[in-house]
């Protein structure tokens, strides 16, 4: 099994636009357990169920079903080292092309693709993830204007939609929006696909690109784990410097039941506490190399209740004592 992951520039997306609209969002992002710390962290990781949940229950708390086109309005560009890969294409085929192998870079299960058909060219999006038909609709919104705001990277910036096919059926007051009234749409499609004139694939980039910097790192790793263990990792390592998880709460998070996360952990030969230690003791290591931290602050750090409990774990882990370790490898 795998365990969805994505940026949690998302949440981000859809917190500050609640904001901007007057909605309280603390509550909210408490009960789906996004701290402050997660959901500003834009390049960090939380579990895919997190953020369809948080979409959608404050969409429909709030009757906004238009939420994911308002949290859509981050320019591509912004969305991090994928984003500024997709404004240094030469043409709109290039950004287009560049857009769907990345894409995992955002989302572990993004499915996005160009189809060429006659004289009309489709921008598609594969199947969209959801428990309900709200929350699909907020994640299908915002990964429609990301793909629109991409295609106008070429066609302009005024430029509209006039073919449009989407997952979930019509909503309240959907198709009225501006972005769907002058344009042929048809909901409830296999796919989400924004069509347009085949001409425009050769258009060069418009815009400044030497206003953006290059992405930090030229090679991204495009593939999230696939393994089970690895992926709880990443899921559990953004926790870590905020708040120790219990097995129950993670299964929350993950949108499983805890019997079914001890299975899968069992399968993998695991045990939830061997994660979380194994985690420690990588937090551990460049906080006794790099801060001035005594070993019980590096320990309630930890999620451990005093040093002791932390020095007899880390002999475990090293063969030897924070202590011991830090005189050995700090310089």
């Amino acid at each position: 099994m795998e365990i969805p992951l994505v940026r949690a520039r998302y949440a981000h997306a859809f917190a500050k636009t609640l904001d901007q609209l007057g909605v309280p969002t603390d509550r909210l992002l408490r009960a789906h357990r996004l701290s402050p710390e997660l959901v500003n962290n834009q390049d960090g990781l939380i579990t895919a169920y997190q953020l369809w949940t948080f979409a959608g229950d404050a969409a429909q708390r709030e009757g906004l079903a238009e939420l994911g086109m308002l949290a859509g309005q981050v320019p591509v560009v912004e969305h991090g080292d994928f984003g500024k890969m997709v404004y240094q294409a030469f043409t709109l085929n290039d950004a287009i092309l560049t857009f769907c192998h990345n894409a995992k870079i955002e989302y572990s299960r993004a499915d996005f693709y160009l189809k060429l058909d006659n004289d009309q060219a489709w921008f598609c999006r594969g199947p969209i993830d959801g428990d309900d038909p709200m929350q699909r609709q907020q994640v299908e919104l915002y990964v429609l204007i990301m793909m629109i705001d991409t295609i106008r990277l070429g066609a302009g910036s005024h430029w509209q939609p006039t073919t449009l096919y989407l997952q979930n059926n019509d909503a309240k007051g959907l198709a009225d929006a501006p972005l769907f009234r002058h344009a042929n749409t048809r909901f409830g499609c296999k796919a989400t696909a924004i069509g347009f004139p085949l001409e425009l694939l050769g258009k060069p980039l418009q815009g400044d690109i030497a206003a953006f910097t290059k992405p930090e790192n030229e090679s991204v790793d495009i593939n999230f784990d696939s393994d089970f263990g690895n992926s709880l990792r990443r899921v559990l390592k953004n926790y870590m410097p905020f708040t120790p998880l219990s097995l129950d709460i993670t299964a929350e998070i993950i949108g499983i039941p805890p019997r079914t996360l001890q299975r899968y952990l069992k399968k993998s030969g695991l045990t939830y506490q061997e994660i979380i230690e194994q985690l420690r003791y990588e937090k551990a290591l460049p906080l006794l190399q790099d801060t001035q931290q005594n070993i019980l602050e590096i320990a309630l750090e930890l999620g451990y209740s005093d040093a002791a409990h932390f020095t007899r774990a880390f002999r475990r882990w090293a063969g030897m004592s924070p202590r011991e370790y830090r005189r050995q490898n700090v310089a």
